[in-house]
């Protein structure tokens, strides 16, 4: 399966493409580029980007949307907001019925 990971490169993302690498052709996602150790098809998009979502997302069988993550809780919410209207509508284009969202209750980081 073809599964696009919208913000790979944070707290989770390494652990979701650790355990999806060997089962499935990835394609990561990040405004920050992956670590050395990373082999597969990277793209610099940000998941507020619309028109970046939905053509990174063509011919791919799920969406994973990991991109929360930020100190700022009104920019983690306009992201995870934006980020996952943005999954949803590449899903909507490109008739993919997989997705999964994440949210900043998941990756709680610093001062709340």
């Amino acid at each position: 399966m073809k599964v696009l990971i919208l913000g790979g490169c944070g707290m989770l993302g390494p652990w979701v493409v650790k355990a999806l690498k060997h089962r499935h052709e990835l394609i990561l996602t990040d405004i920050n580029p992956p670590g050395d150790d990373f082999e597969g098809d990277f793209r610099q998009v940000s998941a507020d980007d619309l028109e970046g979502v939905i053509a990174t997302a063509e011919g791919c069988d799920a969406i994973i949307n990991l991109s929360v993550l930020r100190e700022d809780r009104k920019l983690a919410f306009d992201v995870s907001t934006r980020g996952n209207y943005n999954m949803m509508a590449a899903a909507v284009e490109h008739g993919i019925e997989r997705v999964i969202n994440t949210g900043p209750h998941f990756q709680l980081v610093g001062e709340t």
